[in-house]
């Protein structure tokens, strides 16, 4: 398989797109998206067979997707955003990357047959869907029986009773519409008909300056920000934010579950072909 080009099979046609479009090169470039602890975490927790066929969802400029393409025989990177696709073919070309393949498309209509994968990831993106138990309902068609889900989301704080966590974020980044609490997409998952097999939340300590990139500090976005954060007590509180080295901690719930057997809810004794 070569990923000579990306294959366009929708029209996308996204709230907040122009986002991504704008700050394509500024994703390909992050250092986090690349290397975060998070995406390690999540690897060691998927299945190491070689012969999988593995979808990474709002894979972005694909560095999840060129993680999994070292796993598996064939990947493929599904997002709505051609900006970044086209950052990603870049990246993975550069890495001499022969079994990765990217296609336009969205992650509540994806375009695939039932029971196609053997392992389906979405990583820092959830919080940007429209409909999440519309996305999850669409991991679960495409996986064959008893395949993997792997997903990881930035969290937002159970006691966040005023959601200043998702206030502060959309200041940030127009597109995000919200994240979940832990217990939020655990119970959403397993009432998808999977069973968790591994959650463990992780957490970042990043500058403020870290957390709003890509955006700048001296933007109009940037200075709403950072008058929120330094108004809102509670925000800090929830972000265990320090003032002397200007720096907080993000959350982020990395989780592994198993698709259950669709008519009985639970796994036979022999996993099926």
């Amino acid at each position: 398989m070569s990923n000579t080009g990306i294959q366009n099979t929708t029209n996308p046609e996204a709230e907040g797109i122009e986002f991504f479009k704008k700050n394509s090169d500024a994703f390909a470039h992050s250092l986090s998206h690349k290397t975060g602890e998070d995406l390690n975490v999540l690897i060691e927790h998927l299945p190491t067979s070689k012969r999988n066929k593995a979808l990474d969802v709002a894979t972005g400029t694909g560095f999840t997707a060129m993680r999994l393409a070292e796993l598996y025989d064939i990947v493929i990177g599904l997002d709505a955003t051609k900006e970044m696709l086209n950052e990603g073919l870049i990246l993975s070309n550069q890495r001499h990357i022969k079994n990765l393949i990217f296609i336009i498309g969205k992650s509540e209509k994806m375009p695939f047959m039932d029971y196609t994968f053997d392992v389906v990831t979405c990583r820092r993106a959830a919080h940007h869907f429209n409909d999440r138990e519309g996305f999850i309902g669409e991991v679960k068609r495409v996986l064959k029986e008893f395949g993997t889900f792997g997903f990881v989301d930035m969290l937002s704080p159970d006691d966040d009773i005023n959601d200043s966590f998702n206030q502060f974020e959309r200041l940030r980044d127009e597109t995000h519409l919200s994240a979940g609490t832990k217990k939020y997409w655990e119970e959403t998952i397993v009432k998808a008909g999977f069973r968790v097999e591994f959650s463990e939340v992780t957490k970042e300590k990043m500058t403020f300056e870290r957390w709003l990139s890509p955006v700048k500090p001296d933007s109009p976005q940037g200075r709403r920000c950072r008058e929120y954060l330094e108004s809102n007590d509670h925000l800090k509180a929830i972000l265990s934010y320090n003032e002397d080295d200007d720096s907080l901690i993000k959350q982020r719930l990395v989780l592994t579950a198993t698709s259950m057997d669709r008519v009985n809810n639970h796994p036979s004794e022999e996993r099926k072909p």
